[in-house]
């Protein structure tokens, strides 16, 4: 049963939300959209600021990665057993994020090949040595690497995943291709959009990348 005496909570409670509608109301009919403020604005997503590539190289060398890591045109003083990724490629591939990522949490993304028994990334992680902005240096020197003295076409194998007609893509599992990539599911470009008629998802290829552009100009179906 409802009192017929309202509680001063409760009369104040009732105004604030009459003020609240009528100031919506007001906002909507004098043709503005009603704002709401949230916590955060509506499209942000993490951005890193941009770090001293020179100095994210001595923090690479600081911390030893050469280890594990070939970088192509480098000359550091050890050259490791390469028990990850060749990193020359992988500037122009990834944002700058994805190196901050794959920095402070290497299970994020860990091909097969870089997993161990318990499929973790074989990568040890720095959190507890690293500087913030070591590790804003060392993302930037990552992101900045660019390929050095490849031939201007490489030509390699692999399987069609999917064709992305859309955004020009073929999504291609290939093998390594001996001095430019290892191998890697990738989606790659095309310089025409007949190549995206050449083959369809689940065909053997052998293609060729323009090495600057990093684009495929040529498809050829292999036989089964």
């Amino acid at each position: 049963m409802i009192s017929g005496r309202c509680k001063p909570s409760l009369l104040i409670f009732t105004f604030f939300l009459l003020v609240s509608f009528s100031t919506v109301a007001a906002q909507e009919k004098a043709g503005h959209q009603a704002e709401f403020h949230t916590h955060h604005p509506q499209n942000w997503r993490f951005t890193m600021p941009k770090g001293d590539p020179a100095k994210g190289r001595n923090v690479f060398e600081k911390f030893e990665c050469q280890y594990c890591h070939e970088v192509r045109g480098e000359d550091f003083p050890f050259a490791g057993v390469d028990y990850g990724p060749e990193l020359s490629q992988m500037g122009r591939l990834h944002p700058l994020e994805y190196f901050t990522e794959s920095i402070i949490n290497p299970n994020a993304v860990a091909e097969k090949q870089h997993q161990d028994a318990n499929g973790k990334s074989v990568m040890p992680t720095y959190n507890e040595k690293m500087t913030v902005q070591e590790l804003i240096d060392l993302s930037s020197y990552l992101a900045s690497l660019r390929p050095k003295g490849v031939p201007k076409e490489v030509s390699g194998e692999g399987k069609i995943v999917a064709v992305v007609s859309e955004s020009g893509q073929i999504v291609v599992d290939h093998q390594e291709i001996k001095g430019f990539m290892e191998a890697m599911t990738m989606g790659y470009k095309v310089s025409s959009p007949a190549l995206l008629k050449a083959a369809k998802p689940g065909d053997k290829i052998r293609f060729t990348i323009d090495t600057d552009k990093l684009v495929i100009t040529k498809i050829v179906k292999l036989s089964k």
